[in-house]
């Protein structure tokens, strides 16, 4: 179902993609997925939205926003109260160049070729302090023109929701810092999870919901090596640690730090260190 046909049951202006209404439902919303985006922002209780795999726990401050074709659902309604937006992507391109290219717009509203928002079709912004009173106030002005008969509504209408999506992307970007040590510390702490195993760092990606490419551009940014690297150089320390202070043989060393196996931590080892396990044990064991 394309958007003008998803749209037109909602719609109220045929001029205008775009439908805004308090929202405040008690019981489920069965699965189901529309090509139209959808913009969610919890003002009171709490509700459980089920995105493709992933679940999320949401209370007054929560915003998401859902990419055309990503299957969804809502249940656990808590005493919910919030707003609902549907909107076509159009509405956007009157956007400054410099708004599209930061990571807010980027993470919270681009929709890639397959109509999911890149990264994030299933993203959850925590909107508080001076920008949740920011949106939620311009959020009843909107709902008041919509509901507004006039020749002057469609422009306007625009305009205040593009002012809504500006705050939304600022709010993104002064949080994105915290976003970013939170995911950093997670990324760690699953890497030392498998550290000795076979790491795949695409399969580890999919846990965060995000591509593997998109995975180590932020690990890269965050820790200045990539997550292999990172990964290599923790099984260095371990494999020094062991070596010097544990008789066990090279080969359970090897095995237990996530090596192939002894030759495989010889020639890392001698790329690194300079010389072989056996050789450094020798020169740190007193």
């Amino acid at each position: 179902m394309d958007i003008k046909t998803t749209l037109k049951n909602y719609q109220k202006f045929n001029n205008i993609p775009f439908h805004i209404e308090r929202f405040n439902p008690a019981e489920s919303i069965p699965l189901h997925y529309h090509d139209c985006v959808e913009l969610i922002l919890c003002t009171g209780g709490a509700v459980l939205n089920h995105i493709e795999d992933t679940c999320l726990d949401m209370g007054e401050g929560s915003l998401f926003v859902i990419g055309g074709r990503a299957t969804h659902t809502l249940s656990g309604f808590k005493d919910f109260t919030g707003f609902r937006i549907l909107f076509d992507m159009s509405l956007l391109d009157a956007l400054d160049d410099d708004v599209k290219n930061t990571s807010g717009y980027t993470s919270m509203f681009l929709l890639n070729d397959s109509g999911y928002i890149n990264y994030a079709y299933r993203c959850c912004l925590s909107v508080g302090g001076r920008y949740y009173s920011r949106i939620v106030s311009l959020l009843e002005d909107l709902l008041c023109e919509y509901e507004t008969d006039s020749i002057f509504n469609e422009k306007y209408i625009a305009s205040l929701f593009r002012t809504v999506c500006i705050l939304i992307i600022k709010c993104f970007e002064s949080n994105k810092k915290v976003h970013t040590k939170i995911f950093f510390d997670k990324a760690v702490a699953e890497l030392v999870r498998h550290l000795n195993e076979d790491i795949n760092v695409d399969e580890i990606a999919k846990t965060f919901g995000i591509s593997g490419r998109y995975f180590r551009k932020v690990f890269t940014e965050c820790a200045g090596i990539s997550p292999m690297q990172f990964v290599t150089d923790l099984r260095m320390r371990r494999a020094k640690s062991l070596l010097s202070c544990s008789t066990k043989s090279i080969t359970e060393i090897a095995f237990s730090c996530g090596f192939y196996d002894s030759s495989h931590m010889t020639k890392i080892f001698k790329k690194f260190e300079g010389i072989t396990p056996k050789e450094y044990r020798k020169k740190t064991t007193v």
